[in-house]
Formats: structure tokens, sequence, C-alpha cells
């Protein structure tokens, strides 16, 4: 269901937008929203890498350069998530796919599994505020469980300190890494725009502002789309 409208099937999205445009936030608040199963392949491929399996092995040098994993891998990637997906549930796919060569194979592997499209929500941040936000993120490590917290937010660097915690940057939040991970984004994956435009998928949405503003304007975009779906 989005707003009032519905489908006689479970919706099917695509979540696009550059590093630091807040898919994850915005991604959760959809699943929950719309009963989706997530598919967030960049937590799945960080937690491969954590667990120093074959496959986390393998792409931890792209990742650690702000560089695209391979398609195979991807692709691979996908297909284990497919084949364990409730009927029942649509999905969201976060992080995938990012290039037109992705985009294509994507067609052939939900046709696989019998999946529909319904909608491709680019999220659209200027590149200064995505080197501001990502460049002074941190994890809290040393404190128990891990958790974020940024360098502009100084309640969540005390929280941090006083738990006995020390605030540690990932390799890939380095500003220079950063800019190279935009610049990937601009050179390979922003391209999909105008694929998905081309199909009458494409949903642009203004990711700047609160997560409660920009999952509104998605709510608002999506509503119409499911409505001429019919």
């Amino acid at each position: 269901m989005v707003g009032s409208v519905t489908l006689s099937r479970p919706i099917n999205i695509v979540l696009l937008g550059p590093p630091g445009s807040g898919k994850s936030t915005v991604s959760e608040a959809l699943a929950a929203h719309h009963n989706l199963v997530t598919i967030a392949t960049g937590q799945r491929l960080r937690a491969e890498i954590a667990a120093r399996s074959v496959l986390g092995r393998s792409i931890s040098g792209y990742l650690d350069h702000g560089q695209l994993i391979p398609d195979s891998l991807m692709d691979r990637l996908l297909r284990t998530y497919l084949d364990s997906l409730d009927p029942e549930r649509g999905f969201l796919l976060d992080g995938y796919p990012r290039t037109i060569a992705q985009a294509t194979g994507l067609i052939g592997i939900m046709a696989d599994y019998q999946h529909i499209l319904d909608a491709v929500v680019a999220l659209e941040v200027d590149d200064e505020e995505i080197v501001r936000r990502l460049s002074g993120r941190r994890i809290c490590e040393g404190a128990g469980e891990q958790f974020p917290i940024h360098i502009d937010d100084l309640t969540s660097i005390i929280r941090c300190r006083e738990r006995g915690g020390h605030p540690v940057q990932r390799d890939d939040d380095r500003p220079e890494v950063v800019r190279q991970r935009i610049a990937v984004y601009h050179d390979q994956t922003h391209p999909l725009l105008e694929f998905y435009e081309q199909q009458e998928l494409l949903l642009r949405v203004n990711a700047v502002g609160s997560s409660a503003e920009v999952f509104r304007r998605i709510e608002t975009a999506l509503e119409e789309r499911i409505a001429t779906l019919g």
C-alpha cells in the first residue's frame, strides 16, 4: 500500500543515490511502512568482509578504494537474497544496481524470479554536502556494541567517550576516498538515472532535510507512481 493506493501484488523498489545521501535511513522507513524486504547489498558486503569469508576477501580491496564490486559478485549476492524471498512481500534494493550493465542484468534476474520493478527512487544531494556528512562520520569502538557518531554531533562524541569508547574513522570515509566514491557514482552510476527515466520508472527526490521530510517526499512521489499502475 502507498497512501490510499494499493496494488494486487507486493511492490518492488530500487533506491538510488550517492554515498551519504541517506539511503540506509530511508530504506528502513520504506521497508517498515510497506512491509518490504530490504536487500541492502552494502551492509551484506561489509558483513562478508568482517567475517573474512571467501567473498569478503575478494571484495575488501574494492571497497577500501571506493571502487565498484564486479558484477559477477553482485549478481551472486542478489540471487542469494531472492532465493529466500517471501512471495507475499515486495523488496527494496539498496545499493544495487549501480551501473547500466547491472541494471540490464537485473532485468534478467527479476524475470527469472517473476518479479516486476515498480519504481526507482533517486535521492539527490549536493557533492559538498556528501563530503561533509561522510568525512565527519565515525564509529564508536571500545564501548560495547559499535555505534555510529559524527564529529559535528558533540552529544554523540561525549556519549562515546563516557562509555570508554573512542571515535574511529572507516577507511572509506576518509575525504579523499569519499571524493573518489562520488566520482565513481557520477561516472558509472549517474547514467542509470537516464536509463530508468526512459523507462518511466524514475522518481527524483530532494534528500536534503530531516529524515521525516525526505520520507514524506518519497511517499508523495510513490503514491503518484502507483496510481498510474492501477
